[in-house]
């Protein structure tokens, strides 16, 4: 176990470092005490399961130790914490084997809740999620006949407005009341496929609920003010739906205990009778210490090697942003910075925001953005404007990832949004530009990212947006041909700013 925590030291500290910082996963802290717990409830089948060790224990653990490698190489926490997770499995194999490994398994399980999910997930999850809750929850205000438009996470009371932002999206209900469904499911002792069920219900009734807070929230403030969207009173809101949503939970609980038959329905609930399970071979000592001991001095020996070893990534050099500006001669230039909260959660190692106006007797508008990342690493990475952009109330009325085809001009593939508020229309390209690969898809890029680190020991890349306004008089195809003849002009000018 010492070698295993000298291995992911770093990653255990991350862990304890994104429980505190955010707090939808404040209840993580309490995952290993609920899993010792379960251990400890165990105890009597844990000790009669015991048996010889298992060789796999030691193929579980260099699977780790290549994940940790993986780390190492690419500063992407999430494979250090899935190391750290299955290394448990290794170990209890190498203790007692698969019958013991067996019965300890739910309890060990458990412990997944401790992983946070990579930042780009808990955005992307975090959007959707206020979306849903948007929707559902002026759906609930209408009920009330009060007036309200929802333009995408924007709620309009009249003179009020309310944004559901992150914070509001739902997951800070979400990771823990999870947790807590599997821990129902725990002491629920029916079948698998129902257990199965009370812990998928809790993503439905987080929505449900959510909405129903935003609702309320809603309608207090349209009646009594804005002020009931602040302070004590939005807290204790919050406290009493996740008090709601255990109630619904149990509900689940007595529904699927009542269609199975059961009337008694407290009768289903208790700790669950844990049977022994027989080894095919007893445990004994010196196999416990040859195994054991060799597992400990592989992981010793490779952690060693791993964390003695430097690995620096390389920066191409490029031209600062800050020359931009000058490349478009004869246009009508105009540099529009960000504030300093949004400029802390880009993260940019340098970026630009042009507004622009073709030269000409027509001029047409448009906007572009870059921005630049020496290292996508240690949770750096890119905010996708399908996240951000409906943040300031826009709605998609379209978005696509437009392949490398015929009609595509562009000879890369490239997103498209077209969206909307109120009366005025957009229309969005934007793709990556990550080391000499022009990339659309978030998840394809993660991938690309990993090789590029192993292989050229480089992350750096580029974001880039381009957007202009679909006037009144005009098609979206019209905007279309506009934003491609623009992406032509950008592209001759960006060469020296996003190395290839």
């Amino acid at each position: 176990m010492l070698s295993v925590v000298f291995l992911g030291y770093e990653g255990l500290a991350n862990l304890w470092f994104r429980w505190g910082q955010q707090q939808e996963l404040s209840h993580s802290y309490f995952i290993a005490p609920i899993t010792a717990w379960m251990l400890w409830d165990r105890r009597d089948a844990l000790r009669a399961s015991m048996g010889a060790p298992n060789l796999w224990g030691l193929v579980v653990l260099a699977f780790c130790v290549l994940l940790a490698l993986g780390y190492e190489t690419t500063h992407i926490f999430l494979l250090q914490h899935i190391g750290l997770y299955f290394s448990v499995f290794g170990i209890t194999l190498l203790i007692g084997g698969v019958s013991l490994l067996r019965v300890a398994f739910f309890p060990l399980a458990y412990l997944v809740f401790m992983i946070p999910p990579p930042y780009w997930i808990i955005a992307e999850t975090s959007w959707q999620f206020q979306l849903w809750s948007s929707q559902l929850g002026v759906a609930m205000i209408r009920l009330f006949d009060v007036p309200v438009l929802l333009s995408g996470n924007v709620i309009e009371l009249g003179n009020i407005t309310l944004q559901v932002v992150e914070a509001c999206s739902g997951l800070r209900y979400l990771f823990p009341f999870i947790s807590l469904a599997a821990i129902a499911a725990y002491f629920y002792r029916g079948p698998i496929w129902q257990r199965v069920i009370i812990v998928l219900s809790a993503i439905p009734i987080t929505i449900v609920m959510n909405s129903f807070r935003i609702a309320i929230t809603g309608i207090l403030s349209d009646r009594y003010g804005p002020s009931h969207t602040e302070g004590f009173l939005h807290f204790f809101e919050g406290w009493v739906v996740f008090v709601l949503c255990m109630v619904l939970l149990f509900a689940v609980l007595v529904s699927i205990a009542r269609l199975s038959g059961r009337k008694n329905v407290l009768a289903t609930l208790g700790l669950p009778l844990v049977d022994p399970i027989a080894p095919s071979n007893a445990w004994d000592q010196t196999s416990f210490m040859r195994f054991a001991g060799a597992g400990a001095a592989m992981v010793t020996a490779l952690a060693i090697g791993i964390h003695t070893s430097e690995q620096q990534l390389n920066i191409p050099d490029r031209q600062s942003f800050a020359s931009l500006p000058l490349e478009f001669a004869g246009w009508k230039v105009q540099e529009r910075p960000l504030d300093v909260e949004t400029e802390q959660a880009l993260g940019a190692d340098d970026y630009i925001v042009l507004d622009m106006l073709s030269p000409g007797p027509e001029p047409q508008q448009y906007n572009l953005y870059v921005a630049y990342l020496e290292a996508q690493r240690d949770g750096r990475s890119w905010h996708s404007p399908r996240q951000c952009l409906p943040g300031g109330g826009w709605e998609f009325q379209a978005q696509d990832i437009i392949p490398v085809n015929e009609a595509n001009p562009f000879g890369h593939p490239y997103n498209r949004i077209l969206m909307k508020k109120g009366d005025t229309r957009f229309l969005v390209y934007y793709w990556y530009e990550q080391r000499g690969r022009y990339v659309a898809d978030e998840i394809w890029m993660k991938v690309l990212l990993i090789w590029d680190v192993a292989t050229k020991q480089r992350s750096d890349g580029s974001m880039i947006r381009l957007m202009s306004p679909i006037h009144p008089d005009e098609s979206v195809e019209d905007a279309d041909r506009r934003l491609q003849g623009f992406r032509g002009t950008v592209g001759e000018k960006l060469t020296p700013y996003v190395p290839s």
